[in-house]
């Protein structure tokens, strides 16, 4: 928490892959942002590596300087809420 700062905020996902993906879903998702700017980049390295570390691993996209978590395709809240120690810790 004194790292991080961390926003619900509304988000535009993609469907589909491929070169050119152009159907939008609306959904709602996590914006986390380093809360000192100076060295942010290298905070989002170590949140984006801790988070793929996790037993379930976590994966998001960095944009605009914050870690965008899109929240649509989170079928069990629970699981990513039961790694919050785990990723306390690895930021320790």
């Amino acid at each position: 928490a004194p790292r991080f700062s961390v926003r619900v905020e509304s988000m535009l996902g993609q469907i589909g892959s491929g070169s050119l993906p152009v159907e939008r879903l609306p959904s709602a998702g996590l914006a986390i942002a380093p809360v000192n700017k100076k060295g942010n980049g290298r905070a989002l390295d170590e949140l984006t590596t801790a988070l793929r570390r996790l037993p379930l691993p976590v994966i998001g996209r960095v944009s605009e300087d914050r870690l965008l978590l899109d929240l649509r395709c989170l079928e069990r809240p629970e699981a990513l809420r039961d790694q919050l120690p785990l990723l306390r810790d690895a930021l320790a």
